[in-house]
């Protein structure tokens, strides 16, 4: 049996009981692939898979190549086990065990670390309403195989009253909370998988802490009400990102917006933009915008009152 790892342009390297190096570059989704070819078959003969003795449905057989494949996504702990194919007709039957318990499975959840530390992208500053974010996206993180350590000029960094640290399946993140000009300076980010380590470097000082800081002081400023002249035109942006793509539901009053006659939806790239035409009074409301993925899912709120023609704006008393 081999295991493969496949890009997402659908080619495949192949090595002998491990998952191979993948150019870090490259856009991957890593996917264990357990194979077998099958020679002198007759038209009647099976293939089974068979997990922990339990036949497996989504594995696939092609008979006319004599290819039998299983593919798992997102492997995971829970796939520990012995895994078999097994070929039956009228002759008989054969079959080929994989063990994927023990050193096995260790090898394989190393070589994914080591492939998630080749990914990790640059380090990028980000100013947030709560202070500002220094992250980086990569391909796969878990948390078993693979250790992260923050750094700021040298210094080890641990989660606590104005730092936060953390990752999720496709980001490692640090968050400085009411960013101080003590914060300033170079940050290092370490990911070690396994035997090896590679470290990411950026320089929160100069502009790039100005303008995280100016990007902090205009989110923290935000109203929670919003107010605009009637027969205006309001457009209300988001920036929704996610692996996978995040489905995304704008909403009124907690109830879905029909897009038709003055309102209108465009998606730019990760920018989400809702548009209400020469607004009125019935406009006025609480939005939102819902978005889910497997992972989870947020909401962002903002409310929206108009007012008419010589009228001094005002904030709206309830919804």
């Amino acid at each position: 049996m081999d295991i493969y790892k496949q890009n997402r342009v659908g080619q495949a390297s192949r090595g002998k009981g491990k998952i191979l190096s993948q150019n870090p570059a490259e856009e991957t989704r890593y996917v264990k692939r357990i194979g077998r070819d099958v020679t002198n078959t007759k038209k009647e003969t099976r293939f089974q898979w068979f997990f922990q003795r339990a036949e497996m449905p989504d594995g696939q057989y092609d008979p006319e190549t004599g290819t039998g494949l299983l593919c798992i996504e997102e492997l995971s702990k829970k796939d520990k086990g012995i895994y078999r194919a097994m070929v039956s007709d009228d002759r008989g039957e054969d079959d080929t065990i994989l063990d994927l318990t023990g050193d096995a499975l260790d090898a394989i959840f190393t070589e994914l670390g080591r492939i998630g530390a080749l990914s990790a992208t640059p380090l990028k500053i980000q100013g947030t309403e709560e202070g500002i974010r220094i992250f980086s996206k990569v391909k796969y993180y878990n948390v078993e195989y693979m250790k992260t350590t923050w750094f700021h000029k040298d210094r080890r960094l641990e989660s606590g009253d104005r730092i936060r640290v953390g990752t999720t399946l496709d980001e490692i993140w640090l968050h400085i909370l009411d960013p101080k000009d003590s914060d300033k300076g170079k940050y290092t980010l370490e990911i070690a998988a396994g035997k090896e380590a590679r470290q990411l470097s950026t320089d929160l000082s100069g502009q790039a802490f100005d303008d995280a800081m100016a990007e902090h002081q205009r989110l923290k400023g935000l109203p929670d009400v919003a107010t605009i002249m009637e027969d205006k035109t309001l457009c209300l942006t988001c920036v929704i990102s996610g692996d996978p793509t995040p489905e995304i539901s704008w909403l009124k009053n907690d109830q879905p917006v029909t897009f038709l006659d003055r309102y209108h939806m465009e998606v730019r790239g990760t920018e989400v933009t809702i548009t209400i035409e020469k607004v009125n009074s019935d406009d006025s409301g609480r939005y939102g915008v819902f978005v889910k993925n497997k992972y989870g899912s947020e909401t962002g709120q903002v409310t929206i009152s108009v007012f008419k023609h010589g009228d001094e704006p005002k904030e709206l008393k309830s919804m």
